[in-house]
C-alpha cells in the first residue's frame, strides 16, 4: 500500500489537493471491494470530458491512476493549453483507455482528429465505451504499435506487472524475474509513423504527437522522418532509453526541448537531459512564440 502511495505523492496530488486525494483512495477501495464501476467527469484548466473506472483485478487497466490523480497524471496537461493550437490532428502512441486523448478532444474549441495506438485490445475497447460517454467520433482506433518495423508480426513483452508493455524486453524498469523465466509475451502488428501518415494516410496534418511506449521511443521516432519533413508536429514523450540518441536526434531536425520543473517548462542541454518528460517543438513553429514567456 505505502508503494501504491508513493506515486500519488510524487506528482503533488496528496500535499496541493489532500482532501480530495483521501477522499478518492477510499472510494476506491470500495469500488473494488464491491466491484462497481464509476463513471466521473474531469475538469483540467480549459479541457472537459468524461472518464470511468472499471475495477480489474490486473494492474495497468481500469483507470485507478487517473480516477485519482486527475489533472495531476501527466505534466503536460498544465500547460498543454498554452502550447497547442486550437485545430490540430494527433497521434496517441501507446494511447490506453485514452485519458490523454480525451484531454485533447476535450480542450475548448478543439478541432480535428486523432490516431489512437494501442497493442491491448481491452484498452481500446474501454477507450471506445468511454468514447460513446462523450459523444467524440473523430478518432481512428489501431490495435497494435508503432516501431522503425513496418511487419505483420513483433513480440511485445510485458516488462512489468503494473501492466507495462514494450517491445524492448530489458527495459531498466522491467521486473527482475529468475533466469530460467522469460517474460510473458505476445505477437503483433507494427507499423511505422510515416507508413501511417504519408503512405496509409490514415491520418494527414499531424500537429502533435504522444509517445507513451515503456521504452521504445526512439525507434518509433526513428519511423517518423518523412512526417516531421512535411508536418514538423511537436512531439511529448516519457524518455526512459537511449537519451543521448534521442536529444541528438531532436536536435538534428532542429527542434528545441523542453522538460519540466514541477509545473513549468524548461529549456533543457545535452549536458542537462536525464531523460524523464520530453517535450519538443520545432524552431521554426509558428507556435513557439506561443511558450516563451513559460521558460
Amino acid at each position: 500500500m505505502l508503494e501504491k502511495l508513493r506515486y500519488p505523492y510524487s506528482t503533488g496530488c496528496l500535499t496541493e489537493r489532500p482532501f480530495r486525494s483521501i477522499f478518492l483512495i477510499i472510494k476506491i477501495i470500495f469500488a473494488d471491494l464491491l466491484k462497481f464501476k464509476i463513471n466521473y467527469k474531469v475538469v483540467i484548466k480549459n479541457s472537459k470530458f468524461n472518464y470511468n473506472y472499471k475495477p480489474y483485478k490486473k494492474s495497468g487497466l481500469g483507470g485507478r491512476g487517473q480516477y485519482i490523480l486527475r489533472e495531476y497524471y501527466d505534466k503536460f496537461f498544465f500547460i498543454g493549453q498554452d502550447v497547442l493550437p486550437s485545430k490540430f490532428n494527433f497521434i496517441d502512441v501507446g494511447c490506453s483507455r485514452g485519458f490523454f486523448s480525451l484531454y485533447l478532444l476535450g480542450l475548448q474549441n478543439f478541432k480535428g482528429k486523432g490516431l489512437c495506438i494501442d497493442p491491448l485490445s481491452k484498452a481500446i475497447q474501454d477507450f471506445k465505451e468511454i468514447l460513446k460517454l462523450n459523444k467524440k467520433t473523430k478518432i481512428n482506433f489501431i490495435n497494435g504499435i508503432i516501431s522503425n518495423k513496418n511487419k505483420l508480426k513483433i513480440p511485445i513483452y510485458k516488462v512489468s506487472q503494473q501492466g507495462y508493455f514494450s517491445i524492448i524486453k530489458d527495459v531498466s524498469f522491467a521486473d527482475k524475474l529468475p533466469k530460467e523465466k522469460k517474460p510473458e509475451s505476445f505477437l503483433v502488428r507494427s507499423y511505422t509513423i510515416d507508413d501511417l501518415v504519408n503512405k496509409k494516410r490514415i491520418i494527414q496534418n499531424v500537429k502533435f504527437i504522444k509517445i507513451d511506449a515503456e521504452g521504445a521511443e526512439y525507434e518509433i521516432l526513428c519511423s517518423s522522418e518523412k512526417t516531421i519533413k512535411k508536418y514538423k508536429p511537436i512531439f511529448y514523450c516519457e524518455v526512459t532509453r537511449k537519451k543521448k540518441e534521442i536529444y541528438k536526434f531532436f536536435r538534428k531536425k532542429n527542434y528545441i526541448l523542453f522538460n519540466f520543473n514541477k509545473k513549468k517548462l524548461i529549456r533543457v542541454s545535452f549536458e542537462e537531459f536525464q531523460g524523464g518528460e520530453l517535450l519538443a517543438i520545432h524552431q521554426n513553429d509558428s507556435y513557439f512564440s506561443k511558450i516563451q514567456y513559460m521558460l
